[in-house]
């Protein structure tokens, strides 16, 4: 079976991965370089922790994917630090998890979850554009019947497309019928020095200009706090620099007051383009030969998503299966 993904990021490149393990003949294309855009990064939080049964599973199905993924790559992909909930979202979380049969416990009114860690986007990164091999091309349209129309003028055909292009996701398939979401908003997160021991965090408490928080450890052995700011001071048309300029003066702020351990001055910054309310959650769609995935919050369930749209792709049956425009 031939196959042709689009997109070179973790999840194009996680499907491509599971197309090339089920035996198919794939070739993945992207603009720009692997692992760029929303891929972004150093790190990410890996977590078990959901609002909804049915994204526990899938993340508990995805960290089986990861254990198999680091005995390939041979190294450690997602560590062993842990992960912690607060915030007005604990009680609805605990009790996801608990209808998924996922281990857990609340104390002091956090959530841990000791299946999260530091997910290693770079190791990772290396491990999937090394088995995958993905080629630099832009694609300019799609065609239901596998046709693939490349920006050079040049054509090719395949027995099944995959698109996981994240911003150029909507423009390739709305020819097809097929509506993503494509409006965007800008975020950055910020790193500082200091100690980098703690378990993955995720504060819905509001602090200051910052709806929520969320932080970890980078490679390097520093930590990385991001926030999120109320839609007004994301909006796309402020543009990156002065999202980011807002975002900083705020994840500082907080620093300052709330992380008296780190030295408040960044040392670092990461900037990437979300889906405006996007949240967790997988969608999937499909018209003809073309299997359209996008979401935000992707990396930590990469695996599981290749395992299912490959699986789709295939005509089999993915192991714990998965709803369109829910899970994978």
């Amino acid at each position: 079976m031939r196959v042709t993904v689009v997109g070179a990021g973790i999840v194009g490149l996680a499907t491509a991965y599971q197309l090339m393990t089920a035996g198919a003949t794939v070739r993945c294309l992207d603009v720009g370089e692997p692992m760029a855009g929303r891929s972004g990064g150093d790190t990410r939080i890996f977590r078990v922790a959901h609002g909804d049964p049915a994204l526990v599973a899938e993340a508990r199905r995805a960290s089986e994917l990861w254990d198999d993924w680091s005995t390939t790559a041979g190294r450690t992909l997602v560590g062993a630090e842990r992960a912690m909930v607060s915030g007005p979202r604990v009680p609805a979380w605990a009790e996801a998890m608990a209808a998924a049969g996922a281990i857990h416990r609340v104390v002091d009114g956090v959530l841990h979850d000791p299946a999260g860690g530091v997910l290693d986007l770079v190791a990772t990164g290396r491990f999937l554009v090394g088995a995958v091999a993905p080629e630099r091309g832009e694609v300019a349209a799609l065609d239901g019947d596998g046709t693939v129309h490349l920006a050079d003028g040049g054509t090719e055909r395949a027995d099944a497309i995959v698109v996981a292009a994240g911003a150029g996701t909507p423009a390739l398939v709305a020819p097809l019928g097929i509506e993503v979401p494509a409006a965007l908003e800008h975020h950055a997160r910020f790193t500082f020095a200091g100690p980098a021991d703690q378990p993955c965090h995720l504060d819905a408490r509001a602090d200051g200009d910052l709806a929520s928080t969320y932080q970890h450890r980078t490679r390097a052995g520093h930590w990385a706090v991001g926030g999120h700011l109320p839609d007004a001071d994301t909006a796309w048309e402020l543009g990156a620099d002065e999202v980011a300029r807002r975002s900083r003066e705020a994840v500082v702020d907080h620093v300052r007051r709330v992380l008296p351990h780190l030295d408040p001055t960044p040392v670092d910054e990461l900037r990437c383009t979300p889906m405006r309310g996007a949240g967790d959650g997988v969608h999937r769609a499909r018209a003809g030969a073309v299997h359209v995935v996008w979401g935000d919050n992707l990396a930590k369930l990469a695996p599981r998503i290749g395992e299912v749209v490959a699986a789709d792709v295939v005509g089999d049956t993915p192991v714990g299966g998965g709803g369109r425009d829910h899970a994978p």
